[in-house]
């Protein structure tokens, strides 16, 4: 006879180190050479201008610059066409200069608008304010008058307690 008792042995407590996968970088912000993009299994995203693939997959940029994405239809072997995504580096210096000129623009406009409708908004509150002042001072005179209904039973209860 056994002198230990049988004990069942566990066979899926194992798990595998983190391959720390996915985009590095996403569109519109900057790259230095060599900076990794994406680290992949497979060839999910291809590599474009200014960018290559090592063996692993890894997506990196070829020169400094601003990382892009876009889609692409592509063709298999047997006439099947599918989108794939593709990453480029747009070269850093070309990318500031269009970005720029379009934001002064646009902050100019954003500063002449507020004023415009801050007058408008001043005058439509205005007579809200009022209507909700005259509430409040109703509930609360309704608040009083309950107040006090309820102080009176209290008084009694505790000139009971003393008179025992």
């Amino acid at each position: 006879m056994a002198h230990k008792k049988a004990a069942g042995s566990a066979k899926n407590l194992r798990d595998s180190n983190a391959k720390y996968r996915g985009l590095k970088l996403f569109g519109g912000q900057r790259a230095k050479a060599g900076n990794i993009i994406i680290r992949q299994k497979g060839s999910k995203y291809e590599a474009g201008p200014n960018t290559y693939v090592t063996k692993d997959f890894s997506i990196h940029a070829a020169i400094d610059g601003i990382v892009t994405f876009f889609k692409k239809k592509k063709s298999r072997f047997d006439g099947r066409k599918y989108l794939k995504t593709y990453v480029t580096i747009e070269p850093a210096t070309e990318k500031a200069e269009n970005d720029k000129k379009p934001k002064a623009k646009k902050a100019a406009a954003k500063k002449a608008a507020p004023k415009a409708k801050a007058t408008t908004k001043k005058t439509e509150k205005a007579p809200a304010k009022k209507a909700t002042a005259k509430k409040t001072t109703a509930t609360t005179t309704t608040a009083k008058k309950t107040a006090t209904k309820k102080a009176a039973p209290k008084k009694a209860k505790k000139e009971t307690k003393k008179a025992e």
